[in-house]
């Protein structure tokens, strides 16, 4: 049985690797990007030999042109939507995703993290409510505070209140003698 393979690679019998080391200048410590991989790998002379190759190379840019940030890997599994869930498509085929994204944790590891993440979080729900509490306990002593300077204020306005009505009775009773 022979089937025509999807979007296949241009460079004959050379590696990914190979291309990417000596055609893309990885051995000068120039990293190159998916979309110089992708176009290099499937070009024929200078250009792309079909319209699914062109599709899924813009694609690939407009996605990098929204997020330049998006680490590669992603942006192959949002373009070619692998089925296989142990090779990357774009990358050739002897690159893993354990190879780009490096060695994922194991479960206990996970579970050890998640522990600890829940008692920070416990420590600090217990910090924000004791904040809370002293900040309501402020906030009465300020409004305490308020309360008597009100106090104080409405009797020195008393206070100042009848000693000008005293006096303007004495000055008053003093025009009329």
């Amino acid at each position: 049985l022979h089937y025509q393979k999807e979007l296949a690679h241009r460079t004959g019998s050379k590696p990914f690797r190979q291309v990417i080391w000596k055609d893309l200048g990885a051995n000068k410590g120039i990293k190159p990007d998916l979309v110089n991989v992708f176009y290099t790998t499937r070009k024929k002379d200078n250009s792309l030999p079909n319209a699914e190759t062109t599709q899924k190379y813009d694609e690939i840019r407009e996605i990098l042109e929204k997020d330049p940030s998006l680490p590669h890997v992603e942006v192959a599994q949002r373009v070619f939507k692998s089925k296989s869930r142990d090779r990357v498509v774009g990358f050739g085929g002897g690159i893993k995703l354990k190879d780009i994204k490096g060695p994922q944790p194991s479960r206990e590891e996970l579970e050890v993290e998640l522990n600890t993440m829940k008692k920070q979080n416990q420590v600090l729900e217990s910090r924000v409510e004791a904040l809370q509490a002293e900040n309501n306990d402020l906030k009465g002593r300020v409004g305490s505070v308020e309360a008597q300077m009100k106090r104080f204020e409405d009797m020195m306005m008393n206070q100042l209140n009848v000693n000008l009505s005293s006096s303007g009775m004495l000055s008053l009773a003093y025009f009329i003698i």
